[in-house]
């Protein structure tokens, strides 16, 4: 199109004119137009950005500042969660370890007694023994005698009083 526009210029006899460079009242039009925009801009436009951005740095500051503080927050808590915890684990060995003194002196009475008890039953049980012992002891005697002077008489061929034999029998038992 442009060979077409300059082709009908040169068959007019008129002068050439070249599209790229600029006449010079578009080149005063554009300067206006172009300081009006910088103004409009530098002024009206930019500064609400400016401040936008400003607003969001703070934000962004202020949001780290509070990270960072509950960060600080957080480890002394858990400093202070850790040191309850130790405090807490220490009374609990302190608590078991009493609950076991306390639980072997009770086993430690409770066998005690349970000894004391036993050493009384078996004390009981051998006077009730010694005093089973002693009467069939006395009722063999009278036995004993009464059979010891059976066989002697039957022994001897004679007839022996066992009144009067009893005081050899008891001293012949008494010796055993």
């Amino acid at each position: 199109m442009l060979n077409l526009m300059v082709l009908a210029a040169e068959v007019e006899g008129a002068e050439t004119v070249n599209p790229v460079i600029p006449n010079l009242y578009d080149m005063f039009w554009a300067a206006i137009f172009f300081v009006i925009l910088w103004v409009l801009m530098k002024n009206v436009l930019l500064p609400p950005i400016v401040r936008a951005m400003e607003a969001r740095d703070a934000t962004i500051a202020g949001d780290t500042d509070a990270a960072a503080a509950a960060t600080e927050a957080l480890g002394s808590t858990r400093g202070d969660y850790e040191t309850a915890l130790a405090s807490a684990r220490t009374e609990a060995a302190e608590i078991m370890a009493a609950a076991r003194v306390a639980a072997d002196e009770k086993r430690a009475a409770l066998q005690a007694e349970a000894d004391a008890e036993i050493a009384e039953k078996r004390r009981e049980a051998q006077e009730e023994i010694d005093q089973a012992r002693n009467e069939a002891l006395a009722g063999l005697r009278g036995d004993v005698s009464s059979l010891a002077v059976g066989a002697a008489s039957v022994v001897l061929s004679t007839d022996l009083d066992a009144s009067s034999q009893q005081s050899a029998i008891d001293q012949a038992l008494a010796a055993n």
